[in-house]
């Protein structure tokens, strides 16, 4: 009891502060860095007024981290332009000091002030904490008993995912999700950062789609393919990522349009889903249309459509059709028909890409038999690969199963494994509910519970065809449905609301 007196008296205190001494400390600061030069002012000024903005507002910078690890995915090692060219707005900074680490680091210490004097604990009893926690520890654990050092990989030529320490991505990646679970719980500031998402998206499909268009695309997978060195979101130069992104923003825009019937959202959203469904095909990833076409099954079967709905439907299908016809190319339609084994030729286009897909696969459980339990550690399966594969291929497994398998074990997968099941009930049960749904309807999210529910599952196909589970959007949608759960899990019991 004398603890929490105190604990409350210090707090109070703190609350009791003037609020002009944070601008009273930004004057002092300015005086100072003044007499170091204009850079050091300029430097203090907008670093100071940041953290105060954040202060007030740590959702705020919950957002503004998000768009930076998902603009500045790694290091920036060229420079861009087009879109991409916004990239060179945020400072990459080098080594642990970096702006995402700074603010990273900040926004974790108003979370300790934020618990200390509210002594709200309730983010660690969240269950996608805890098994994302889980899961991070025993990568770390694998990772540190390994014994593979970072230089034995870079002597082979053999790069690290991003140019960072494996073990520390993930760190940083589990405490985004902290961050998010914790600060990100209005649904105003949940919209916010959906929303967010989905601009980033489409600016990058947009260059994205362009870049195949024009033949610019990535030379490593082919120019011909949506993708590039100047998308807006670095990680989708991968065509195949770029796909899944589209996907998932394609979700929560039909889902949004379809809980607000108003006429200029329909139409809006209708050439938004047509841009995202144009640029999936024009990824030329065999992968991707069979997730779309998984995707929208589920979204057109999850309710009974009116006639209106079902016409807008229809014409979206229609529109896509005949765009996909007249402006995807021949050689990106030939790629994603041509599939070894169900009527595709062996020597088409994209038929390597198969054969090499099957390869790896065996490749993988070689690796995996390396350590059976916590794998061969987070980061090293290039390394490992390359020690193991006959042909000396340092080439990604293109499976987030399997690389969870060779990396973190069985008890790894396992996690990730109970993760998505435990996530997709929760959900499902909220969705079923319907005082949950009745609650959801008052904040305005009753259709972002279905939304996250079928992108989660799409995310879940997606993973057969991609190594994802590392990359920020999977923690992106694990902490959008973990607030989602928190905040109407405890109505799943409760009996329907009475009807007005």
């Amino acid at each position: 009891m004398a603890g929490m007196s105190a604990r409350g008296a210090v707090a109070a205190s703190i609350d009791r502060l003037p609020p002009i001494l944070p601008l009273l400390a930004l004057g002092v600061a300015a005086v100072f860095a003044a007499l170091l030069g204009p850079e050091a002012l300029t430097v203090a000024v907008f670093g100071l007024g940041g953290m105060i903005l954040v202060a007030l507002r740590p959702q705020w910078g919950v957002a503004t981290l998000l768009v930076m690890l998902m603009v500045q995915y790694g290091s920036r090692r060229y420079e861009r332009e087009g879109v991409a060219g916004i990239a060179s707005l945020i400072t990459a900074g080098s080594g642990l000091i970096t702006v995402n680490n700074m603010l990273g680091l900040f926004l974790a210490l108003l979370l300790v002030y934020h618990v200390y004097r509210d002594g709200d604990w309730s983010f660690l009893r969240n269950r996608q904490v805890q098994l994302v926690a889980a899961i991070t520890a025993v990568l770390a654990f694998s990772g540190f008993v390994s014994e593979i050092a970072a230089g034995d990989a870079i002597q082979l030529g053999v790069r690290l995912s991003g140019g960072q320490d494996p073990s520390r991505l993930l760190v940083s990646r589990a405490l985004f999700l902290v961050l998010f679970v914790f600060f990100v719980r209005k649904p105003q500031d949940l919209r916010m950062i959906v929303w967010l998402f989905v601009a980033l998206v489409l600016l990058t499909a947009w260059s994205g789609a362009s870049a195949g268009l024009a033949g610019t695309g990535r030379a490593e997978v082919a120019d011909y393919r949506a993708g590039g060195m100047e998308v807006l979101i670095q990680s989708t130069q991968n065509p195949n990522r770029l796909a899944m992104i589209s996907t998932l923003a394609m979700i929560f825009i039909w889902e949004f349009s379809q809980a607000h019937a108003l006429r200029r959202w329909r139409w809006a959203s209708g050439a938004a889903i047509l841009m995202l469904v144009l640029t999936v095909f024009l990824s030329a990833s065999r992968g991707g249309v069979l997730v779309l076409g998984f995707t929208a099954l589920l979204l057109f079967s999850r309710r009974r459509a009116g006639g209106s709905r079902l016409l807008f439907g229809i014409a979206v299908v229609v529109l896509a059709t005949l765009l996909i016809g007249q402006v995807v190319p021949e050689q990106i339609l030939e790629r994603i028909a041509n599939v070894p084994g169900l009527g595709g030729e062996s020597g088409g286009e994209g038929s390597g890409s198969a054969e090499r897909r099957a390869y790896t696969y065996g490749v993988a459980f070689d690796v995996w038999q390396q350590g059976p339990l916590v794998g061969v550690g987070p980061g090293n399966w290039p390394y490992v690969r390359f020690m193991t594969d006959p042909l000396r291929s340092a080439a990604a497994p293109h499976n987030s199963f399997l690389k969870a398998l060779a990396e973190g074990g069985l008890i790894t997968l396992a996690l990730y494994v109970v993760l998505f099941i435990v996530t997709l009930r929760a959900l499902v049960s909220c969705e079923r509910a319907p005082a949950a749904m009745a609650r959801a309807g008052k904040d305005g999210l009753a259709w972002l519970v279905p939304a996250t529910r079928i992108a989660l599952s799409s995310f879940l196909v997606f993973s057969f065809f991609g190594d994802l589970w590392d990359l920020i959007f999977s923690y992106l949608l694990f902490g959008i449905a973990a607030v989602l759960i928190q905040r109407y899990g405890p109505f799943v019991d409760q009996p329907a609301p009475e009807p007005a």
